[in-house]
């Protein structure tokens, strides 16, 4: 009785963790796609008109925009660069903003390993369900928890939609122990150059990326199950 209890909170465990990493997975992924596409920085600098409120043409605003993405990637030391900034060479970024963009290093290099670690741990333990189950078993597994992502997906959809200023703040209040990214929009190009409406734009797309993946695992999935000729939810 007691093996039969603790096998299964094995099992749920298990579970758990497949669903966990597999979104993870995707979710970071997603995350690293948007957060690395000159095109989207490109259209987002004329969208909010970035040139005209720091001083600097689009081509110099995607010089420092490249720097900044081999940062995030640690493929450059420092972010402490100049630019030509209203007609002369100026540097960049302040201390502050440059010690919170070290921050955001961080936080990236621990996305990248996360995303990794999720990709593994997603395949080994479907790869154990697998064999200790059966096939069916395995993606009727992965089926239940695709969809469960989709709802929690339009939940999270919901509630940022709600208040994304209010969502924005705390999402640093929890992966920040400092107030470095109160920045001046006045003074501080950072803020100048990422505006709020920047943010919005890449967590809905974001957010797009990673629903619109589910749509599709989950389909997969679907059909996949359906020809094992079993009821789904069995």
């Amino acid at each position: 009785m007691l093996f039969k209890m603790v096998r299964k909170i094995i099992h749920t465990f298990l579970i758990s963790g497949m669903v966990v990493s597999l979104f993870l997975a995707v979710f970071l992924t997603s995350l690293q796609y948007v957060a690395f596409n000159r095109n989207f920085y490109k259209e987002e600098y004329e969208k909010n008109n970035v040139m005209s409120v720091t001083g600097m043409s689009i081509d110099e605003l995607m010089k420092v925009t490249q720097i900044m993405q081999k940062y995030l990637m640690d493929k450059e030391e420092t972010l402490d660069v100049m630019a030509k900034i209203n007609g002369s060479m100026q540097r960049m970024f302040n201390d502050r903003e440059l010690a919170h963009m070290k921050d955001v290093k961080d936080l990236f290099q621990m996305g990248f390993l996360t995303r990794n670690i999720s990709i593994i741990v997603f395949i080994l333990i479907f790869t154990y369900f697998l064999f200790e189950k059966s096939f069916y078993k395995a993606f009727d597994y992965l089926l239940k928890g695709t969809i469960f992502i989709i709802i929690l997906l339009l939940v999270f959809a919901l509630a940022v939609t709600l208040n994304f200023d209010n969502w924005f703040t705390g999402f640093h209040l929890v992966f920040f122990d400092n107030d470095l990214w109160l920045l001046n929009v006045e003074t501080d190009r950072l803020i100048q150059m990422f505006p709020l409406e920047f943010f919005q734009d890449a967590v809905f797309v974001i957010f797009r990326n990673t629903f619109f993946t589910f749509i599709v695992i989950l389909a997969i999935v679907y059909g996949v199950v359906k020809m094992t000729k079993k009821p789904v939810f069995k």
